[in-house]
């Protein structure tokens, strides 16, 4: 007879997979700690045809972690589930470790799930909670508040948190019912961590109201926000900001009847965008940039105040310096030229690629950002230079912006 947390679990995890072909390959990280072998058991249960391949990434940092992925090796030798070790070199201790850590585990597990139709992680609603806590004590806006995603798309892989609905409680009753252990990893119970911080004081939030399950729907709620702001963003950019091929120009008296949330996103994400990044800026810098009255870099961009009350948003020339890219390529990550001959270059126009741009003064554009805009040479002949209204306009497009 299935238990009731059990048939919680089974039919959740059927219906997170019901879109996924059920003979599709599934990978699972597993680190051997209650919520990630909860996942491996629940996902072996719940969808008998699928393939399972398993990894465990060890980091080298703690003397148990070789033994631990042994463990989780023999687990899934029992289960008849292929495993394999993912070992990570030359992550030295120091500031910010668990953040670089969860960078080189993600790029370790990426590498090994190439073939997967999904890679599965075991975050529970707990680790939501906490994720919660730790971004509301940074002082986090509505983007940093939002839940995690059960699903999204990073280096070339679907990747997935089957179990986000489930507290790690529930998990280990989960376990507990299927007579199967874990291993506890000491770093888990080590103050020195922020987010072990917010998990001793769980209890006293409890106490206040602040139950895991409440946080974890609050970051929900959250996400409901980011959505609706991200739905009228959609109708409100055509009115502040036009995009000038690859730089975007902002109506700073559009930008100023607009609430300031929606002025920050807008040029957060322009920034991201032109500058390849990631990550937002840091709203305190975000903040002084949307105000300059003079150029002012940020995030590998420039901000260009102009006549008419207008802003603009450009590549950094320092950025791309020295960046070439022969044809056909993508030429910093925004710009695409196809020659099949591969006898043509992209670089950035530069100095001295303005000099051969007799009339670059009509494009209307400033002198910074034509520096750094693309260019197309064949050895040292320009071919053209978009921006600079010289050659060709057509031969470098620009690839989808975010918003698009």
């Amino acid at each position: 007879m299935t238990s009731l947390m059990r048939s919680k679990i089974l039919t959740a995890v059927k219906q997170f997979f019901a879109d996924v072909p059920p003979e599709a390959t599934i990978g699972v990280a597993v680190s051997g700690g209650s919520d990630s072998v909860a996942m491996l058991l629940a996902l072996r249960e719940a969808l008998p045809v699928a393939k399972l391949r398993a990894a465990t990434v060890n980091h080298g940092l703690r003397a148990e972690a070789a033994a631990e992925a042994r463990w989780v090796k023999a687990l899934c030798l029992s289960l008849g589930i292929a495993h394999d070790i993912l070992p990570v070199r030359d992550l030295a201790p120091g500031s910010n470790l668990q953040a670089r850590a969860r960078m080189v585990r993600y790029d370790a597990l990426a590498a090994w799930g190439q073939e997967c139709n999904q890679l599965c992680l075991g975050h529970s609603q707990t680790d939501l909670a906490e994720t919660f806590l730790i971004r509301l004590a940074r002082g986090s806006g509505v983007d940093g508040l939002c839940a995690m995603q059960a699903r999204w798309q990073d280096r070339a892989i679907d990747w997935a948190r089957p179990l986000l609905a489930f507290s790690r409680a529930d998990l280990r009753v989960y376990l507990g019912e299927c007579g199967q252990s874990w291993c506890d990893d000491p770093s888990n119970d080590d103050p020195a961590y922020t987010r072990v911080q917010m998990r001793q004081a769980q209890p006293q939030l409890d106490d206040l109201g602040l139950s895991v399950e409440r946080l974890a729907k609050t970051a929900l709620r959250m996400s409901n926000v980011q959505e609706a702001l991200t739905f009228s963003l959609k109708a409100l950019r055509p009115t502040v900001m036009q995009l000038d091929f690859g730089d975007v120009v902002f109506s700073r008296s559009a930008l100023g009847q607009l609430p300031g949330e929606y002025v920050e996103r807008m040029v957060a994400e322009s920034l991201s965008w032109i500058g390849g990044q990631a990550y937002k800026p840091r709203n305190s810098a975000l903040l002084r940039a949307i105000d300059t009255k003079k150029i002012f870099s940020l995030h590998g961009c420039v901000l260009i105040p102009q006549s008419g009350n207008l802003l603009r948003i450009s590549r950094e020339y320092a950025a791309v310096e020295g960046v070439t890219a022969c044809c056909p390529a993508l030429w910093d990550h925004r710009y695409f030229a196809q020659n099949h001959n591969k006898t043509y270059e992209i670089r950035p126009l530069g100095g001295l690629g303005l000099t051969l741009c007799r009339d670059w003064r009509a494009s209307g554009r400033p002198r910074i950002a034509l520096k750094s805009s693309p260019s197309l040479w064949r050895d040292d002949q320009l071919i053209a230079a978009p921006q600079a209204g010289f050659g060709q306009k057509d031969v470098l497009q620009v690839v989808s912006t975010p918003w698009e």
